[in-house]
């Protein structure tokens, strides 16, 4: 019982012991460390200074942009402008629909129904241009290369990957089927599709009632695919 104790007496003596030796070092080298940085400082304070730190030139920091910007991978050219086209058709599409349903009165295109007239040519003007651009735009996008995805290391990098090829996909799909149902409906209701006031695409010359059904049948579905969308 007594051998923990003789243990733990010797332990401590140990401790002791190499605390007082460590100690006795430090002090014994402390005047030798305190003259060496005194014989350092006349050298410390005759040093040449370094150079401060010098940003580079703005012509030379935008070459330098522009090099590791050219690295990275983008879509040609064509597909951007495409891209900001449609972008900007769809905005004129939706946006002259909405201010058509809102409109209430008479305003500074005229009376009420000459502004839904105005606003509804401005609509499907700026969809016949979407329509015709519809196979240049896929043509480039196949031609052309894309920037390569990221790799999916992940379940959720996974299901983002799928999610933006489905939407992608889904949205080439809507480009096709909004112009093609109010172009439908703008033939078989016979009153064709007007372009902005310089020519008018005719709708069929001998519609039928079936014809009118139909064109009614592309209505329902243009105005679906419009509240799908918005």
């Amino acid at each position: 019982e007594s051998r923990p104790d003789s243990c733990g007496a010797h332990d401590m003596l140990a401790i002791r012991r190499f605390h007082s030796a460590f100690s006795a070092r430090a002090v014994a080298t402390l005047p030798r460390s305190t003259s060496t940085v005194a014989a350092l400082r006349p050298r410390l304070a005759t040093a040449t200074p370094a150079p401060p730190l010098t940003m580079p030139r703005p012509g030379m920091l935008a070459r330098m942009c522009s090099s590791a910007s050219a690295v990275q991978e983008a879509y040609a050219m064509p597909v951007k402008w495409m891209h900001w086209i449609y972008g900007a058709g769809f905005m004129t599409c939706m946006g002259t629909v909405l201010a058509s349903q809102q409109t209430t009165g008479p305003t500074f295109l005229g009376t009420k129904g000459q502004t839904k007239g105005t606003l509804m040519m401005i609509h499907k003007s700026s969809a016949v241009i979407l329509a015709a651009l519809l196979l240049p735009r896929v043509a480039f996008r196949i031609v052309s290369s894309a920037p390569s995805a990221m790799p999916a290391i992940a379940l959720p990098s996974f299901l983002e990957h799928l999610a933006a090829n489905i939407s992608h996909v889904a949205f080439y799909c809507f480009m096709l089927a909004m112009p093609a149902t109010g172009i439908a409906m703008g033939y078989y209701g016979g009153k064709g599709v007007p372009f902005f006031g310089l020519y008018t695409i005719p709708g069929k010359a001998d519609k039928s009632k079936e014809d009118g059904a139909f064109a009614g049948q592309m209505f329902k579905w243009h105005k679906w695919l419009g509240g799908v969308f918005l």
